[in-house]
């Protein structure tokens, strides 16, 4: 499978390939989103150290994006005067990394180490890529502190959904079948010798709402590594940011769930993560009813969209925990999501309810700005 990565600035380009990543056609002068598919140049020149100052834009960073995870994914690293082809080099390995990340840990992917370990559901340990490991254990700490409101194995259920318009919900006799097989309990891991074992037979886990954060992670500890202090990384709505981009605050916008152009304020975050997960974003409606794309593992069904938040954005130190807490809090009714964060120092969330009420968590203080509040 080719994955496309472009880096932009302004009109112009710089096309490589690192780890089956292959850069595309131009962006526009406005650097608007190009989707590439071309493959790369087999003989292309390498990229000269002036080559790779001229991708720095304007403000000081260089930006690029991939499709991966089956979502856009971007890295913005501010360079300021600093070495830019080293900069570069660093993007292109990040995105590498994601797309490894992805590699083992796809419920999509028949070849994953995922859909292996799916596949030998109730047959005893299996072994798996020490990635693998480490987030299905970092999933059970998060299934233990929200009472199962996480919960990987929820995809024997989720696999009978499909939120597309013309979908239709499955019946409550095959949602009743499978849903025995959601436990999180009964998904086991051991580090020391790098197996998981799915207890039951027809168990399967799905990491969409945990694999996209721990993949940011990735990608911004090898960042780090590789001496950039200052950047964005992006997935789907996971984002790490770490330093500053300059002089400037990094920012984060918190859409609004009725405006797909609009937000509602901004977040001033460092060396933190930011998610958000909203009810908004897929869905169906069959026979007058909203069927939201974020399911109750206690039920099987999706939460109700009349009394659960449209949108929840989880602040946590890492995008592997704020993706997976983001999540839990979707589940949970907009107060009893605020009241749940607000007994966990490590998190913070702004919470918009089914009543478009915005819940700002207290330890935020004047990080978040409410734009919907600001003078005319």
């Amino acid at each position: 499978m080719t994955r496309s990565l472009v880096i932009h600035r302004g009109a112009l380009v710089a096309c490589s390939l690192v780890a089956a990543l292959a850069c595309g056609p131009k962006a526009s002068d406005e650097g608007a989103a190009t989707k590439a598919q071309a493959e790369p140049q087999p003989h292309a020149e390498p990229l000269t150290d002036e080559d790779a100052r001229a991708l720095v834009r304007d403000d000081g960073t260089i930006f690029a994006e991939a499709e991966l995870m089956g979502t856009r994914t971007s890295v913005n690293v501010w360079v300021g005067g600093g070495d830019a082809l080293a900069a570069k080099r660093a993007i292109e390995a990040a995105f590498a990394e994601m797309a490894r990340i992805e590699d083992i840990a796809s419920e999509w992917r028949s070849d994953s180490d995922l859909s292996k370990l799916n596949a030998r559901a109730g047959q005893g340990p299996f072994e798996v890529a020490p990635e693998l490991v480490e987030i299905l254990a970092r999933a059970r700490e998060v299934s233990a502190d929200t009472e199962g409101l996480f919960d990987v194995s929820f995809y024997a259920v989720g696999q009978l959904w499909r939120f597309e318009p013309g979908a239709k919900p499955p019946t409550t006799a095959a949602i009743s079948e499978r849903l025995p097989l959601v436990d999180w309990t009964k998904v086991e891991v051991d580090a020391s010798a790098h197996t998981a074992t799915l207890a039951r037979p027809g168990m399967k886990v799905g990491l969409g709402a945990i694999a996209k954060g721990y993949a940011v992670d990735r990608a911004a500890a090898l960042l780090t590594e590789r001496g950039f202090a200052n950047f964005i990384v992006e997935a789907g709505g996971d984002t790490y940011l770490s330093g500053r981009k300059g002089s400037q605050d990094w920012r984060v916008g918190v859409q609004d769930p009725g405006q797909a152009n609009a937000r509602v304020g901004h977040l001033v975050a460092s060396d933190q993560a930011v998610v958000t997960s909203g009810n908004y974003a897929r869905f169906f409606v069959w026979e007058g009813v909203h069927y939201t794309h974020i399911l109750d593992p206690r039920s099987g069904w999706p939460i109700r969209a009349d009394d659960s938040p449209k949108s929840v954005t989880l602040i946590a130190a890492d995008a592997t925990t704020a993706d997976a807490y983001c999540t839990a809090v979707s589940v949970m009714k907009p107060e009893q999501g605020l009241a749940f964060v607000e007994a966990r120092p490590q998190l913070e969330a702004v919470i918009i309810g089914p009543d478009d009420r915005l819940l700002v968590s207290s330890g935020l203080g004047e990080r978040f700005v409410d734009e919907r509040a600001a003078p005319l």
